[in-house]
């Protein structure tokens, strides 16, 4: 019997393959096995987050919703329209090196068994709080949200609500009404503290770690993203991160900021804002990657803000 491969799926599992009459398939090479009865085609990265969640949502039984990362990846690619792998949840933890289970909510009648590539948790899911989006049963942005923020670390949910809250899928207050609603929930009360700790306007995890590390120095919350105009109202630059009681600057050069053009750009903007009275202190991922590193920042950026708290507040800028 002739088979065209090209049509078939790139995950399978085995009660698939023999409902199409290709298990031949699963024992040539043509798919590799990657978790217990599931397949995925020979060559494909297994650990791309796509694949992770396709393997993940195999042969579910009816009522198992998808939520978490996996689900924040589909509602972020609905909402900007992107289809390449340029999103903020790809699954992996901060150091981006720990891969994260695809989480899959039942209620405790369901016969499920967690694997590698599953976290498995007896919650249920309302109707109202269930969506189908590419073929999958995923959790509604809200309530998507409300996981993320009860069942992560306080910094991958904090990263996770501002990324959420930045594309405009979540909101803060009904957030805030759907853990009063379920007080007893697991990791509601951290939740809470992750909703406290967010923002509007962020526009990278970097910075969302670096305004996390900001707060542990407990210096005033600085304002995200700001537009510094000079004394005549132009624009000089948008910044990271403000403190604008002192004029203290948080800014963070990622890798895009590693050749010699950008070091140069960077340098002269820097001198523009210091020029109108600004300290600006520069972070970077090896200052925010450890624990010794963001110790040794939170010291710069307290050492800035005292400096910047003598030079008497702000000074010829403002703030659009």
């Amino acid at each position: 019997m002739a088979m065209n491969s090209d049509v078939l799926p790139s995950v399978m599992t085995t009660a698939e393959a023999r409902r199409r009459g290709v298990l031949v398939l699963l024992r040539n090479g043509t798919y590799v096995r990657v978790t217990r009865a599931v397949y995925v085609v020979a060559g494909v990265d297994p650990e791309h987050p796509d694949v992770r969640i396709a393997v993940a949502a195999a042969a579910l039984p009816a009522g198992v919703v998808v939520g978490g990362w996996a689900a924040a990846r589909l509602h972020e690619r609905g909402r900007t329209g992107k289809r390449d792998d340029a999103t903020y949840f790809d699954g992996l933890d901060r150091s981006g090196r720990v891969h994260q289970p695809v989480l899959l909510l039942s209620d405790r009648a369901t016969r499920l068994v967690a694997t590698p590539y599953r976290r498995l948790v007896r919650s249920g899911v309302p109707v109202e709080e269930r969506q189908r989006v590419g073929g999958r049963l995923i959790t509604s942005p809200m309530r998507t949200a409300f996981d993320l923020a009860r069942l992560s670390t306080r910094e991958d949910a904090v990263v996770a609500l501002d990324r959420l809250r930045a594309l405009g899928l979540i909101d803060p207050w009904g957030l805030k009404q759907m853990f009063d609603d379920r007080p007893r929930w697991l990791g509601v009360d951290r939740a809470r503290q992750a909703l406290a700790l967010s923002a509007d306007g962020v526009e990278s995890p970097q910075e969302s770690v670096m305004r996390l590390v900001w707060r542990e120095a407990r210096l005033p919350v600085p304002v995200c993203n700001a537009t510094i105009l000079d004394d005549t109202g132009d624009m000089v630059a948008r910044v990271d991160l403000l403190d604008p009681g002192v004029g203290l600057v948080g800014e963070y050069d990622g890798a895009v900021h590693a050749s010699a053009r950008t070091r140069s750009a960077d340098a002269a903007r820097q001198e523009r804002l210091e020029a109108l009275g600004l300290i600006v202190v520069r972070a970077t991922a090896e200052d925010m990657s450890t624990e010794r590193g963001r110790t040794a920042w939170r010291v710069r950026l307290r050492r800035a803000y005292e400096r910047a708290r003598a030079n008497g507040g702000p000074g010829r800028w403002s703030v659009r």
